[in-house]
């Protein structure tokens, strides 16, 4: 239940004690971030937590694969949380990480030469990531984009079962 308390401390302390407890939290961002019920304090942090919180957060979902990160049940909704409470730059350099090419020799040989979009829109997990990001990034050339590459794909991405909600989004936006 120690996660239940985090949270509702980060809801409803005081602001020195809210930073005491953000500052403590701050420590093992990286451990919580894909733990069972740590995910949930980091939500929340991000939720109710400063801007260097978040910066922190993104600085460690980019240096740890995005992709990795957004298959996982738990991290990826950190990730989505990271893009609906994030600023604009946080939430562009999500999309910027999107849109990167998986190259030879990453951890795994899987889409060398496809976007790390392509390859999160076939996952259970890493497809609402990428739903989350067509509603929230602001309208900029991350956007348009990370738009152009889904519509680029878009006879593709109707075979797979994660990506039909994508694609009925491609339609409305």
């Amino acid at each position: 239940y120690g996660c239940r308390v985090l949270q509702r401390m980060l809801e409803h302390c005081v602001d020195y004690q809210k930073t005491a407890t953000l500052d403590k939290i701050q420590l093992c961002h990286k451990a919580l971030l894909d733990d069972q019920y740590g995910n949930y304090v980091i939500q929340h942090v991000l939720q109710y937590g400063r801007e260097s919180d978040r910066d922190s957060l993104l600085k460690i979902i980019v240096e740890n694969d995005l992709l990795k990160l957004s298959r996982q049940k738990f991290a990826s909704n950190v990730v989505e949380k990271l893009l609906k409470y994030g600023n604009s730059y946080q939430r562009n350099t999500i999309v910027r990480q999107m849109l990167r090419v998986v190259t030879e020799g990453e951890t795994s040989q899987e889409g060398v030469g496809s976007s790390v979009l392509l390859l999160m829109v076939r996952d259970a997990y890493a497809n609402y990531v990428v739903q989350t990001a067509i509603d929230v990034v602001p309208e900029g050339n991350e956007k348009r984009m990370l738009l152009e590459e889904l519509k680029a794909n878009e006879v593709q991405l109707r075979n797979y079962t994660f990506a039909k909600h994508i694609v009925a989004k491609l339609g409305v936006k």
